[in-house]
């Protein structure tokens, strides 16, 4: 085979393949006409059966009632407690319209509007109940009778909350228009009435119990009122009525004994409250800061006088201003710094004075405590004189008082319980319902299903798509086999239109599933997504070439090497900002920094350099804890090159990391087309390259473990990184390009066929051809790429400049096509028996 035999079969595979890929509108339109009157067959019978469906099929009315679910209460003269209203949590409306709308669903609501709207003898809720149960008893229904009545008013009924609002609507569907909008009504009404039939029990049962507790409770306050004026009488006390804040009278015993004892207690305790408080003045003020107790009582230091404590305050913020000053100035600088010294010397003056005006405010607060305490004392002898004269009384007065609580407390109870009665009894009557009916269901003239618009609608839609269909099969079959596709056609619509009782779900194990016919323990393959596909070369597209760029002053890592006369050093101190400075080393290794002078750094690293110079700092007196940092920005000729094909081929400097690897790596890596040989160039000896294999994937083999795969290099160094070979893949294959062929490890047929992404459905694999150059020409060789990928055939290697070409076959390309029309017409009409379905049940 020549190589302009070889041109002509890719030109004719990729012609074909342009083929099958577009269909232009020109050759649409002329199917169209030449299967014209398939298309008109196929749409046709859809609408005509859609149309005998929707009369055949026996209408229904939905009547729709729609309640709300309240929030405050109906009207402004309820009484308390009688209205119930829901809860305007965000938590707790979402559960409580759940439960209205499972209540609404309930079976003794259901049975409740059954027995009242006597549905079991309607013809619109159920035209075979009466002839099923003719015998049938509604105060003593049968089981099964009753089980089917409930699951049928189930079936008709739905109940739904309306999305983000408090509403809930009550749908009911039947044949009778007039029966679904009584039915609606009466199960709202049902609900209400339950709901006030159980409130009214309940309240019921309250009232009952609170007056069985009232009657024993007015009993026992009879008994301790005849008991109170008994010991009125024998003890001769005098009770007179007063007002209390809320406007009740209250009965009050008036005693002056008792009441002259009482005020002097009052007084002492007052007096006594006073003299400690002043006393723990004084003891806080001996122990801690007695102008701040003294700013913290403002009766006190109206007593004493304003004028102690505002001179003291103004000394202490003048004391913590200066010693916040000294303070910073601590921090940065030593003991000898003049205005260091300045400022203690202030702090000593500021303190003696504080200490005299403290002197002053604690001789005020003893004098207060002891005042203080001469009150207290002359309050304590008076209080024990008129504590002899009143004790005589007191025994008779507390047992008057325990007495009159009791029947005061007693009396107030009863009130209250005949009082809750009352309102219990008047709430039973007047209590609201939780739901209020917003709009009530009314007779519908127009008929819910079958929606005959819709219908017809959907019928022309899937019609049209298996119509389509159809043509395409046809036209894409040979003539031998158009009758085979016409009776499969047949066969999938007779099947979806027999469907009816359940919707049918489509078979997809006919799918391609990227080769035809593999076999079942074969994996299915994902098509690959070309924007996370490696890179590949392509003979299209021009390698631009970088330009070399010198990386030396990118490199921050501490220097592995150490300084040396000529290297340039950036120095910097955290505290003081006129410290930083660039320097270069000079010839007898010191480096000359402001405040400080020369500073011998050579044969140091950065960390020991740093720790020089804040010595330096230390020993001058200059700063007390100096942080220093050191970094080298450019080394006088230690640096590395770096060519070939990395990423960023460069200098970069030579630093702590100088191995092969990492020099590689700081070129930000490999390109897609560079090899695993690297020619590394000293600069003692630039015209012999010393070879080095990589290995990326760090498996090294027993015989290969003494071989050093990341060499270290020395400054001066030129890393020279080789181009791998290049081999070809064409023709019927995911995504045909030229893929790198590593010289050392190589590349085989099945390798550069996964590069590729596989061959595509329509591939005919088992006639493959490898293409070769050679001295004396072009090699062709013949290859059976699915025995490859089985392991039946050994996989051929691949060189450099190899060209593997994948045909397209003809027969995968009909069977595919012919599949791919059959099952959408599957679809199609699955959908289409699916949402008949759904209408009708």
């Amino acid at each position: 085979m020549t190589d302009s035999s070889v041109s002509d079969v890719s030109r004719r595979s990729a012609e074909q393949g342009n083929r099958q890929e577009r269909y232009s509108i020109r050759e649409f339109i002329a199917l169209c006409r030449r299967r014209r009157w398939v298309l008109s067959g196929v749409v046709g019978f859809f609408l005509t059966a859609c149309l005998l469906y929707c009369l055949i099929a026996p209408k229904k009315y939905d009547a729709t009632a729609v309640v709300a679910l309240r929030m405050q209460p109906a009207s402004t003269l309820s009484v308390e407690g009688a209205e119930t209203m829901a809860s305007a949590s965000i938590l707790s409306t979402p559960l409580e319209l759940e439960t209205l709308v499972n209540v609404l669903r309930s079976e003794d609501l259901r049975w409740r509007v059954i027995r009242g709207e006597r549905l079991y003898a309607a013809a619109g809720f159920d035209p075979a109940f009466v002839k099923r149960f003719p015998k049938f008893d509604v105060n003593h229904p049968e089981p099964a009778a009753q089980e089917r009545l409930l699951d049928r008013f189930d079936k008709l009924l739905r109940v739904r909350v309306m999305p983000r609002t408090l509403l809930v609507e009550v749908r009911f569907r039947s044949r009778d228009p007039e029966l679904s909008a009584r039915v609606a009504n009466a199960l709202v009404t049902a609900y209400q009435a339950r709901e006030v039939e159980m409130r009214r029990l309940a309240t019921q049962t309250a009232s009952s119990w609170l007056q069985g507790q009232l009657d024993a409770l007015t009993a026992t306050l009879h008994g301790k009122e005849k008991e109170l004026a008994a010991f009125e009488s024998s003890h001769g006390f005098l009770t007179t009525e007063q007002s209390q804040p809320g406007g009740q009278p209250m009965e009050t015993l008036r005693n002056p004994a008792v009441q002259q004892v009482d005020e002097t207690e009052r007084l002492w305790s007052q007096a006594s409250g006073d003299r400690i408080l002043r006393q723990a003045l004084y003891v806080q003020a001996q122990q801690g800061d007695p102008e701040a107790v003294l700013a913290a009582n403002p009766d006190l230091q109206a007593e004493m006088g304003p004028g102690g404590a505002a001179m003291a305050q103004q000394l202490r913020g003048h004391l913590s201003e200066v010693q916040v000053e000294l303070a910073q100035l601590r921090l940065e600088h030593g003991p000898n710094y003049p205005h260091v010294q300045e400022l203690e010397r202030a702090a000593q003056e500021i303190t003696a004075e504080l200490k005299a005006e403290d002197a002053k405010l604690l001789d005020g607060f003893e004098r207060s405590w002891k005042a203080a305490a001469g009150r207290e004392e002359m309050l304590r002898k008076q209080l024990d004189e008129e504590m002899a004269q009143g004790v005589k009384e007191n025994d008779a007065t507390i047992r008057y008082a325990s007495l009159l609580q009791e029947v005061e407390s007693g009396q107030e109870l009863c009130t209250r319980l005949r009082r809750r009665i009352e309102e219990a009894g008047m709430s039973a009557g007047v209590r609201g319902s939780s739901i209020s009916v917003v709009d009530e269901a009314r007779v519908p003239f127009k008929a819910a299903t079958p929606d005959v618009p819709l219908y017809l609608a959907i019928a022309l839609f899937v019609g049209g798509w298996v119509a389509v269909a159809m043509a395409l099969l046809l036209d894409a079959m040979r003539p031998m086999a158009k009758v085979g596709a016409v009776v499969l056609v047949a066969f999938t619509l007779f099947g979806g239109w027999n469907g009816r009782a359940q919707a049918p779900t489509p078979n997809t194990q006919g799918l391609p599933t990227g080769v035809v016919r593999l076999p079942e323990d074969a994996p299915v393959r994902n098509p690959p997504n070309p924007k996370t596909a490696p890179q590949v070369w392509s003979a299209g597209e021009a390698v631009i070439p970088q330009p070399v760029q010198n990386h030396s002053e990118q490199s921050g890592a501490a220097m592995a090497l150490p300084i040396a006369a000529g290297d340039f050093l950036e120095v910097s101190e955290f505290h003081l900002q006129e410290f930083h400075a660039q320097v270069r080393v000079a010839a007898d290794g010191t480096v000359e920094l402001p405040l400080v002078g020369a500073v011998q750094v050579r044969g140091m690293s950065e960390h020991e350099a740093a720790r020089a110079i804040e010595k330096v700092l230390l020993d001058k007196g200059m700063l007390v804890h100096p942080q220093v940092a050191v970094m080298v920005t450019n080394a006088a000729g230690q640096d590395v090159s770096v060519m070939g094909e990395v990423a960023r081929p460069g200098v970069y400097a030579y630093t702590v990391h100088h191995r092969l690897l990492d020099v590689i790596a700081a070129a930000q890596g490999l390109t897609p087309n560079a090899g695993r040989l690297v020619n590394v160039f000293h600069r003692d000896d630039p015209k012999t390259p010393h070879p080095v294999v990589l290995e990326p994937t760090g498996a090294v083999s027993a015989a290969d473990a003494k071989v050093d795969h990341d060499p270290e290099l020395e400054p001066g160094d030129t890393v020279l990184v080789s181009r791998a070979g290049l081999a070809y893949v064409i023709g019927d294959v995911v995504r045909p390009g030229g893929f790198a062929v590593d010289p050392v490890q190589g590349l085989t047929v099945v390798q550069a066929l996964s590069l590729a992404w596989g061959a595509t459905p329509n591939a005919a694999t088992g006639k493959a051809i490898l293409i070769r150059d050679q001295p004396g020409g072009r090699m062709l060789t013949r290859l059976n790429l699915k025995r490859m990928i089985r392991g039946q055939d050994p996989d051929e290697p691949v060189r450099d400049r190899d060209i593997l070409f994948v045909p397209d076959s003809t027969a995968k390309n009909l069977a595919n096509k012919s599949i791919e029309a059959a099952i959408q017409s599957a679809i199609g009409v699955s959908i289409y028996a699916g949402l008949v379905y759904s209408q009708r049940f």
